[in-house]
């Protein structure tokens, strides 16, 4: 089971049903959805999918998943996880979505930095990130973060 990471304003904790309204409200926007890999959600069917989907990936040992939870609302405001392990699960791609409203505010930084710290416990060295070339502001997080730009993707050692 996965830990619960707590910060100063954000928790990571396990995604559960009853955040979908939360998560719809991510994942069905578009402006948080002009760089991700999926298209927006245009239904709450679709995030039951995806939360089912997330539960086989985890049960499999492909992907470790958080719900990004503001305490001081107990909202959850994004996602952010692990997967696509390599090198004997030493390193690792990491995923991040941030409801826009809550964008540049330091909340995906303090997110990121909470991750960052509970792959290193788990043994992992390097984490990758693919941000898309007109990401600019995601680019620049992960530049803050300690990533460097190589081969068209974002690596960093931990």
């Amino acid at each position: 089971m996965k830990p619960t990471l707590l910060g100063s304003r954000v928790s990571l904790r396990a995604i559960h049903d009853q955040d979908i309204d939360d998560l719809f409200e991510i994942y069905g926007d578009s402006q948080t959805m002009e760089f991700a890999s999926d298209a927006v959600f245009s239904s709450k069917d679709m995030m039951t999918q995806m939360l089912e989907s997330v539960a086989r990936l985890e049960e499999s040992g492909e992907s470790l998943e958080w719900a990004i939870m503001e305490l001081a609302t107990k909202k959850v405001i994004g996602t952010c996880g692990l997967h696509g392990f390599s090198d004997g699960g030493q390193a690792c791609e990491v995923g991040c979505l941030l409801n826009s409203r809550y964008w540049r505010q330091g909340y995906m930084s303090e997110a990121l930095s909470l991750l960052f710290s509970h792959a290193k416990c788990l043994g992992i060295d390097t984490l990758y990130a693919d941000i898309e070339d007109r990401n600019l502001p995601s680019q620049a997080l992960f530049k803050k973060l300690g990533f460097e730009a190589k081969n068209g993707q974002f690596q960093f050692m931990l």
